[in-house]
């Protein structure tokens, strides 16, 4: 009978060991599956959406990407072959009329192409730098420029696009800028003004770094988790960039949201 006992406990406790180890089992699959849905779901889009949700008319649509093509000779004829082979990799149709420009030691070389759909900038940039030994060295610079005014949704898989190119390149320091314009029919109040870039940082899950919410000169920075590229600015990582102003001309307000920085001025 004690025999039976013990062969019982021992039954009794190897249950209750491998109960514990399936417990502990799905609790961490759940974790996982949870970090996942979360990674999955991370909603990269909702830059567009959050700028969609305040009702404002989307105009257009801007990515930027620039990367660093490191140092020394390239022939204009290697800066042209350049241009055009990021050209075809994105599927864009162009001619080889390469514009080239110079100044002193520094030039670009690029191609532009516009249609009523969208307008797409390729260009290698070089310039004279000092390096750290005080010895001059040329370094060039690719950058990939487009503006969409329709299917704004695909600028996401043109960013990716891009910077799968460049990274086959062998290009370092990759950096994206992505931006929306829109505008509103009439001058809006402050009230209104802050209810839509509250709104957008909210949809974003943003906290506000900086605000300065007057009617000539209203902007915003912010920074959210959910965007991957950030700036340092002041001691505060910045990657929502928000302005809006009255154009009397138009009578209408612009309103730009930017990640990480609005570019150019407004």
């Amino acid at each position: 009978m004690k025999k039976l006992n013990n062969t019982f406990k021992e039954f009794i406790v190897g249950k209750k060991a491998k109960l514990t180890i399936y417990i502990l089992g799905v609790l961490w699959i759940s974790v996982i599956m949870q970090l996942a849905v979360n990674a999955f779901l991370r909603p990269d889009h909702n830059i567009l959406d959050a700028f969609i949700n305040t009702n404002p008319e989307v105009s257009s649509f801007e990515l930027e990407v620039a990367a660093d093509y490191g140092n020394g000779y390239l022939s204009e004829a290697d800066k042209k072959e350049l241009i055009l082979y990021v050209a075809r990799q994105i599927g864009l149709q162009v001619d080889e009329n390469v514009i080239i420009n110079r100044r002193n030691n520094d030039s670009e070389v690029y191609i532009e192409k516009k249609n009523q759909n969208a307008q797409t900038l390729i260009k290698v940039v070089s310039v004279d730098v000092e390096n750290s030994n005080d010895i001059t060295e040329i370094n060039h610079y690719l950058l990939v420029r487009l503006t969409i005014y329709k299917d704004m949704d695909s600028l996401l898989s043109y960013r990716d696009l891009i910077k799968d190119i460049f990274k086959k390149l062998k290009a370092e320091n990759i950096q994206t800028n992505m931006q929306i314009n829109g505008t509103c029919q009439g001058k809006l109040t402050l009230d209104e003004m802050n209810e839509i870039a509250d709104s957008m940082v909210t949809d974003l899950q943003g906290k506000i770094a900086y605000a300065n919410r007057q009617d000539n000169l209203y902007t915003i920075y912010a920074y959210s988790g959910l965007l991957d590229e950030y700036v340092n600015s002041v001691g505060n990582k910045i990657n929502i960039h928000i302005a809006i102003d009255y154009d009397e001309e138009t009578d209408s307000t612009r309103i730009l949201l930017g990640t990480p920085v609005i570019n150019g001025g407004y």
